[in-house]
């Protein structure tokens, strides 16, 4: 019988090691791709950081095409490059991520840490709720379940507040 309750036992824990290693690799994100728009010597700079996935894409997508109207210089980039921006050269900075274990990934969480101008950054952080922020973050934070249909309605929200900073300089 006690051999019987070991290998039931076993079997559950290796299952659940099994499930997951799926779930985080299904979650996994990636790589953002870098891209420009506009011209650099543009008088308006807006810098997009991001993680890589369909989501953020679509996001990465839908906000490059409505503040490209904007006559700016917009650059896309992957989070882990934030070690070399100087907040200084933009006139906005959006930084869309996922959370890693209630966490915000390093790159980030170092990119905040030394910035002077919080107003100036826009975080667009999901998570499985899509509820989640971290609570000692000074800068404007909007959160999501990376669902499509909530693109358009964060979209509005990040373009209005860019805009407004453009407004300002």
């Amino acid at each position: 019988m006690l051999k019987k309750v070991l290998i039931v036992l076993g079997s559950l824990i290796i299952l659940a090691v099994i499930t997951s290693g799926v779930y985080l690799l299904i979650h996994r994100q990636g790589v953002a791709d870098s891209f420009e728009v506009g011209a650099a010597g543009m008088n308006k700079k807006i810098l997009i950081a991001s993680q890589g996935s369909k989501y953020k894409n679509l996001m990465i997508d839908t906000l490059t095409s409505r503040l490209k109207g904007e006559d700016v210089y917009i650059s896309v980039i992957d989070i882990s490059g934030l070690n070399e921006i100087d907040q200084e050269d933009w006139d906005a900075q959006i930084i869309i991520h996922t959370t890693e274990g209630y966490r915000v990934p390093e790159p980030v969480k170092e990119y905040l840490g030394r910035i002077e101008n919080p107003d100036e950054v826009m975080l667009l952080i999901t998570s499985g709720s899509g509820k989640w922020k971290p609570e000692d973050c000074k800068v404007d934070i909007l959160t999501s379940a990376s669902k499509v249909t909530d693109i358009t309605g964060l979209a509005n929200s990040i373009v209005d507040k860019v805009s407004s900073l453009l407004i300002e300089d």
